[in-house]
């Protein structure tokens, strides 16, 4: 039996098919996302426009294999500010002249982890309601540290299930989650501490 699942988030769309048990799986994965990120927006209930089960007689497959999700990119924030995750850019005026005392003191041992710091930086030092990726991005180049690879994947890996740190939507648009308050709070090793 194959199941198709179906979700079209104004034009977001995330097509899925594949074993039940793997099709549910990924709609758990979302769910709750889905319905509590837009109501906590002030958003109406989102509904999955499409969810079907098609009962097909299919052969069965040795290992299930997930397909890649291909989503199309809104024209939120993002496109107006000028501010991408996917192409950052140097944020000359942004006020880096207490990061190296404020990043000094911790001692990261992953991406998820650094962009925390940052983040908490850009918030409680600077005073920044909302800030964006090109300030993160200024922060890796002032601090000299390495910048991932892919800088809007490091974004959405530190919003994921493993850390859950922050709650990422866009560039433009992201905030430090409790999870990430504590993991600030009381994880992330200081240096000089055992």
């Amino acid at each position: 039996m194959t199941t198709k699942l179906h979700i079209n988030i104004s034009q977001g769309v995330i097509d899925i098919e594949g074993d039940p048990d793997l099709v549910r799986e990924i709609y758990g994965d979302f769910k709750d996302q889905l319905l509590n990120g837009s109501m906590a927006r002030g958003q109406s209930r989102i509904e999955p426009d499409e969810v079907e089960e098609a009962n097909e007689t299919a052969k069965p497959r040795a290992k299930t294999k997930r397909k890649t999700v291909a989503r199309k990119r809104s024209n939120g924030d993002e496109a107006g500010s000028g501010v991408s995750a996917d192409a950052p850019k140097l944020d000359r005026d942004l006020d880096t002249s207490k990061l190296a005392a404020f990043y000094g003191q911790f001692n990261p041992k992953n991406h998820p982890e650094k962009i925390l710091i940052f983040l908490s930086f850009l918030i409680d030092e600077l005073g920044i309601g909302s800030p964006n990726s090109d300030q993160v991005y200024t922060c890796y180049i002032k601090a000299n540290e390495r910048i991932p690879k892919a800088f809007a994947q490091a974004f959405r890996d530190t919003s994921g299930r493993s850390f859950g740190y922050i709650d990422y939507k866009s560039g433009t648009d992201m905030r430090i989650t409790t999870a990430g308050a504590n993991h600030f709070k009381f994880d992330i090793k200081k240096k000089g501490a055992e």
